[in-house]
């Protein structure tokens, strides 16, 4: 992506020498329509309108630019992204203009490469409310900052808001001298072009007094719920609404799921992409832990109180550690009282009634999230006849994987946790095949099955992002074993060091 973002600004800047900063348009020679501020009550959804992309290629034919922002409008949009980048995104100058005659009221953004200042009076005099502001376009220039904040300065002047793009740490410590008041933050990487969510999410915390905005990956009721969980200001969707047969219902959905986690601000994303993120920075970090199989009060007091971060409870009847549902409120109840930290699991299979009592739990604040074993390969978007993508709870699905084609890439959620082949719902202490788990390209992995004391450093040289321990530390089916465990944690830590020297 580096290198399409520099073909981009190479040929955009040969564009301007042959055809000026108006990229041969006719603008107004003042500023028709009033200016117009995006709000963010209760947050700002910018809708794009966007034909192309590097990463997506065609998205699908838009004749009619202002029909589309009608839709958006009608559907809650807060602002209309209008893609004016000819070359690889399809759009222009005059997709702006016409939008903004149509809808002088709405708040548009320019979506661009603005290079110079100068583009930024032509935005001004051609509608933009806002423009958006690329900081990987200039932090590995020499004089990057300079030039970048004379087109930040070239906004303040028109009174345009900028919305300044970062996607690492690195690019927020370049803006942080402007104290700028929106940022967005792109969850595409720009040198892999990978999508990174939790990376993403968790880079708002260093962003404490700017609004921010979340930009890229969203494609589901599902993923805006995630985005909101973390409380961001507002979100920039454009690829699926675009591609969406009725992106004014997409669009409220994405909007209502973003605003209900935002208000309920469920902590299981939150707690777990900090440690994923962590994981980004030191794939030799310490993996996350969960323990699970839980089904009685002194194992939960027990390990809690270890370097733990998860514990699960299985509601899979034929499981040999099947606990019921009251039996995990009074555990609950005792862990939000003495090791609040941790965060609590309901395992449940491909049964409906199994899901049903899970998520009864997870609104009554016992559970935290909700662990989906069996996801059917060929289907990894629904679960118990219910579309993962329209879920309003925290989950993550598992898939049982015994050859590489058993598992499937594409699946709903922001990780997927990769088990052995079993019916029992998980604690069949068989492992998935090392060189299977080597074959996966899973930016997080997450694995579980047949971990144990004396396995621990084979899975370690995987560098996982999350180990799921069940039957390696018991002294019998569904009682923990604490000796086993401290060996475990003993065996992982040397392994961590040895790795490290």
């Amino acid at each position: 992506m580096v290198e399409v973002l520099a073909q981009i600004t190479t040929q955009r800047s040969q564009d301007i020498t042959q055809k000026g900063f108006d990229f041969g348009y006719k603008i107004p020679q003042k500023r028709i329509h009033p200016l117009i501020k995006p709000c963010f009550e209760p947050m700002l959804f910018i809708a794009e309108i966007k034909r192309a992309s590097p990463s997506a290629g065609q998205i699908g034919a838009i004749n009619s630019p202002t029909k589309l922002a009608s839709d958006y409008l009608n559907g809650g949009a807060g602002a209309i992204s209008v893609l004016c980048e000819e070359r690889y995104f399809g759009g222009s100058l005059s997709d702006l203009m016409a939008v903004k005659n149509a809808y002088p009221r709405a708040c548009i953004l320019r979506k661009d490469f603005i290079q110079y200042p100068q583009e930024i009076e032509i935005s001004y005099r051609a509608g933009a409310d806002m423009v958006l502001l690329i900081a990987a376009m200039f932090i590995d220039e020499d004089d990057g900052f300079t030039r970048f904040k004379s087109i930040y300065d070239e906004c303040l002047k028109y009174d345009i808001t900028p919305l300044i793009e970062v996607h690492n740490h690195n690019e927020i410590d370049f803006i942080a001298p402007l104290n700028p008041a929106l940022v967005g933050i792109n969850a595409r990487n720009l040198h892999t072009f990978n999508i990174d969510i939790p990376t993403a999410c968790t880079l708002k915390n260093a962003l404490p007094h700017s609004k921010v905005i979340f930009e890229s990956a969203i494609n589901s009721p599902h993923s805006a719920f995630i985005v909101g969980s973390f409380g961001f200001d507002g979100l920039l969707c454009g690829s699926y609404l675009v591609s969406h047969k009725n992106p004014t219902h997409a669009l409220q959905k994405l909007k209502n799921a973003f605003i209900h986690a935002k208000k309920t601000q469920p902590r299981f994303y939150q707690q777990i992409f900090s440690h994923l993120s962590t994981h980004t920075q030191d794939v030799d970090s310490q993996p996350l832990l969960k323990i699970c199989g839980i089904t009685n009060l002194d194992d939960a007091l027990a390990l809690a109180q270890e370097e733990i971060q998860l514990l699960g409870f299985i509601l899979v009847e034929n499981s040999p550690r099947y606990i019921e549902s009251k039996q995990i409120k009074e555990i609950a109840k005792a862990l939000q009282t003495l090791y609040p930290h941790i965060l609590r699991v309901a395992v449940v299979n491909d049964d409906k009634v199994a899901l049903s009592i899970a998520k009864s739990l997870y609104e009554q604040g016992y559970i935290d999230a909700i662990q989906l074993h069996g996801l059917n390969p060929l289907t990894p978007d629904t679960f118990a006849n219910i579309s993962l993508k329209e879920s309003l709870f925290c989950f993550y699905p598992v898939q049982n994987v015994a050859h590489i084609d058993d598992f499937n890439p594409k699946y709903e959620g922001a990780f997927c946790l990769v088990d052995s082949k079993s019916t029992q719902g998980g604690g069949s202490g068989k492992s998935i095949n090392i060189d299977v788990l080597h074959s996966l390209q899973e930016q997080y992995l997450c694995i579980a099955g047949g971990i144990n004391p004396h396995n621990i450093k084979d899975f370690l040289a995987l560098k996982p992002a999350l180990l799921d321990i069940n039957s390696g530390i018991e002294s019998q089916v569904g009682k923990k074993d604490i000796c086993k465990f401290h060996t475990l944690l003993e065996n992982l830590k040397q392994t961590l060091k040895s790795t490290k020297e």
